[in-house]
């Protein structure tokens, strides 16, 4: 463990090819050819799941390749990790190992390291990084390593390693049976435990060496056309024109001179036969009975059914809820010719399980007849379906565990409902409604469907909607202004990259012309954010922000290291009318505050408009203001039409209506950089005064919760935005909707942001933009922080 952390800490991360396309039907009928052996459920997760996870530590970004048929399995895996890189590349056409490693090989840069891994191996206990650490000592000096495992028998289902030290001396990729026996018996033997970690520069180089064709044939993907920075990229028949299928094992284990060896000293198994699945997983999940029988084994998985055998010997039964497979074990794997030469009378049941996998979840037939059908159903963490209706079937709903929401209707009657375990709903046919679940944990429904025709082709899609290829998380950048009451903190406190001397405001979400703040890092890496949401609208923003004509928000912190004027803002009739823009609500949250600091934050009581402007011409507006001593944590809410000004040593986050739109009353006569008097605004901010008394404390202000590890407190809840501020020891989830994006701003400590595959460390001060949609956001660290919405 100690050696994992050292190389962890110097930065070992590799590129993982993580090959998942093989249809592993020696196991039918467990796994099928639509559902594989590696998706398969190995408790509680799979093979593939396993694979991924148990390499998390060591990769940077996976490069999973896969059969098209294969996509949403996938997607729906991998939907359980949070903060990993991967990209999926789904082939139309399998054409080997060495055409997949190779083409993929060409993407990444030559100095890379990378790890090939099947995704049908279970590698298990300790010391796995161990043999990592010695394969990517090798791979540095120029070799390709490979994993040995110390021979368990003399099987040939797998390669053979014949090794002096370190250094491999022959190579056989498929042995025939008396070659494995003699093998078998030698000391310096391994088995090919299939993986391999080889340099990027020295993989291209052999390859070249020794599959001349097929790299002279193969061309980079960029040079075939096909975009490969997005998260699915599709490789169709004509990419492989003139290529022939071919293996890694034949056309470069097997024959170069720089490959090398390390032992893998950790449990190693391959579930590739009935034999080791036993093995591991144990024989029976249904109810077996095995009397007066001999070398008999029973693995069934229906836990409704009772298999049962008597007075018999040497026999294997495999029993699903749609298929039997009987077989004395000596033939077991004689399954695949079977499969092979009764695929078409009995395709259905070679190729086709009762489970069906989504990206969303699964759907499990339970019972199937004319008008009638009966699924089980579970929905991932913040997984949602599209929005469809049905003409010619009823849908009914009941909660097995879990929270079910359902969207139902649309314009007016659209309606949000909420299931949990034991309630029901029913969809009547033309009822346009979506499932989705707002939870951090899986949600198990019975659906019994009933109607004159029950087929997936009876669905009408909701055509306005649309699966989005956007990121959801990004990074963002301020825009900075130098008023002359700034300060330094922005820039010492917080590492702002500002070009001014003194700055007084960094933007940081903002979509306002006068300051728009800017995209860092990723896809849209420099792009202006108001040029982002003009471009993208609801689908980033949400759907309650086609009730403003702009982006609503924006989101700044202010040093005050002096007093700034005494000001006003509108409200949206007055502001629209006479600036064009919107009005202006804020509420402030004191970041930091010298001792003695104060706020003026409205009029101590009724004042007449007459009485405030004697009061601004006499110097003495300030008398009639509330004056309120602040300290770190507070929280004040100014709505529009609210006399206010922030006091010097004060360092305010603020959250408010996109606007500009200031006006200033009074300015302790101070003067300008250029030697000037401000310009007041006195008969416009009489236009907008509230001459009534402030209400403090009545705009949303919450007590502090608990949720899980955060102590979480609304600050401010009104008709434009909502703030709330997480407290979090550990780990925060933040479940979102379609309704709106979230703006995420790191007051205090470090954090890992998180939503499905994408993840981003956050520091303080850093601000971040979530799009629209139903997912789950985990933040996790010690940290603070304030989530916004609209």
């Amino acid at each position: 463990m100690y050696r994992l952390l050292v190389w962890l800490n110097k930065g070992f991360v590799m590129k993982c090819i993580l090959l998942a396309g093989g249809a592993g039907d020696r196991l039918w009928p467990l796994s099928r050819k639509n559902y594989p052996k590696q998706f398969m459920s190995i408790n509680g997760t799979s093979i593939f799941q396993e694979t991924v996870t148990k390499n998390i530590p060591f990769c940077d970004e996976f490069l999973i390749v896969t059969n098209e048929a294969y996509h949403e399995i996938v997607e729906g895996q991998m939907q359980q990790f949070q903060g990993i890189n991967y990209r999926i590349f789904l082939e139309e056409e399998g054409k080997g190992t060495a055409v997949a490693i190779y083409l993929l090989a060409l993407m990444l840069k030559e100095e890379e390291d990378i790890l090939v891994l099947p995704s049908d191996l279970l590698i298990e206990g300790e010391n796995y990084s161990d043999s990592i650490y010695e394969a990517k000592e090798l791979a540095a000096s120029g070799e390709i390593a490979l994993f040995g495992v110390t021979p368990r028998d003399s099987s040939t289902s797998y390669g053979y390693i014949r090794h002096q030290d370190s250094k491999v001396t022959r190579f056989i990729a498929r042995p025939t049976k008396e070659m494995a026996q003699s093998l078998f018996v030698e000391d310096n033997v391994y088995w090919n435990g299939g993986m391999i970690l080889v340099k990027n520069s020295v993989l291209q180089q052999e390859m070249k060496r020794y599959a001349e064709s097929l790299t002279k044939t193969l061309k980079p993907i960029s040079e075939q056309g096909i975009t490969v920075d997005l998260q699915t990229v599709r490789f169709g028949k004509e990419l492989f024109n003139g290529v022939d299928v071919t293996g890694i094992e034949e056309c470069l284990l097997e024959q170069s001179d720089h490959v090398s060896v390390v032992r893998l000293r950790c449990d190693w198994k391959d579930i590739s036969d009935f034999k080791a699945y036993s093995e591991y997983m144990g024989e029976s999940k249904g109810p077996s009975i095995i009397e007066n029988s001999t070398n008999t084994s029973v693995i069934n998985m229906d836990e409704s059914r009772l298999v049962v055998t008597n007075d018999v010997s040497d026999l294997l039964v495999v029993n699903v809820n749609d298929a039997t497979y009987i077989t004395t074990k000596e033939h077991a794997d004689d399954i695949k010719s079977i499969v092979r030469k009764n695929a078409d009378s009995y395709d259905n049941f070679f190729n086709y399980g009762p489970v069906g996998y989504r990206p969303w979840g699964t759907r499990e037939i339970i019972h199937s007849a004319k008008g009638c059908r009966v699924r089980k159903i579970m929905l991932y963490p913040g997984a949602t379906l599209s929005k469809h209706s049905h003409e010619k079937r009823n849908e009914n709903y009941s909660v097995v565990s879990g929270v079910l929401s359902i969207e139902i209707g649309e314009g007016e009657t659209l309606r949000n409902v909420e299931l949990k375990q034991g309630d029901g709903i029913n969809i009547l046919p033309g009822m346009m409604h979506r499932l989705y679940n707002n939870t951090d944990h899986p949600v198990v429904a019975i659906e019994v469907d009933t109607g004159v025709e029950i087929e997936e082709r009876d669905m009408v899609h909701n055509d306005a909607e649309k699966k989005s290829d956007l990121p959801s998380l990004y990074r963002l950048r301020p825009a900075f202004k130098d008023y002359l009451w700034g300060g330094q903190r922005l820039k010492t406190m917080y590492k702002k990259e500002s070009p001014y001397e003194i700055t007084a405001e960094s933007w940081e979400l903002s979509a306002h012309p006068a300051g728009p703040s800017v995209i860092h890092g990723g896809d849209f890496d420099g792009t202006e954010f108001l040029d982002f949401v003009t471009a993208h609208g609801a689908e980033v923003c949400g759907w309650k922000s086609k009730t403003f004509d702009r982006f609503p928000i924006l989101i700044k912190f202010i040093d005050a290291k002096n007093s700034l004027s005494v000001q006003i803002h509108p409200d949206d009739d007055y502001a629209f009318v006479k600036e064009g823009e919107f009005g202006k609500n804020e509420v402030w949250y004191v970041m930091d505050a010298e001792p003695g600091a104060f706020l003026y934050c409205g009029l101590k009581e009724p004042t007449s408009k007459e009485e405030i402007r004697r009061r601004i011409a006499d110097n003495t507006v300030t008398e009639i203001l509330n004056k309120v001593e602040v300290h770190e944590g507070d929280v004040v809410f100014i709505p529009a039409g609210t006399i206010h000004a922030i006091g010097a040593g004060l360092f305010i986050c603020e959250i408010q209506q996109s606007s500009n739109c200031t006006y200033r009353l009074y300015d302790f006569d101070r003067l300008d950089k250029d030697g000037n008097p401000r310009e007041l605004h006195i008969d416009k901010a009489m236009d907008v005064v509230d001459t009534e008394a402030y209400e403090q404390n009545a705009y949303g202000l919450g007590e502090e919760r608990r949720e899980g590890d955060a102590l979480v407190q609304t600050l401010c809840r009104c008709k434009y935005f909502e703030s709330t501020k997480y407290k979090i020891s550990g780990e925060a989830l933040i479940k979102m909707d379609d309704a709106s994006f979230r703006s995420i701003v790191v007051l205090s400590g470090n954090a890992t942001i998180s939503t499905g595959d994408e993840s981003m460390d956050a520091a303080p001060g850093e601000s971040f933009f979530v799009s629209a949609g139903r997912k789950v956001v985990h933040v996790s660290g010690e940290c603070e922080i304030i989530v916004t919405n609209i």
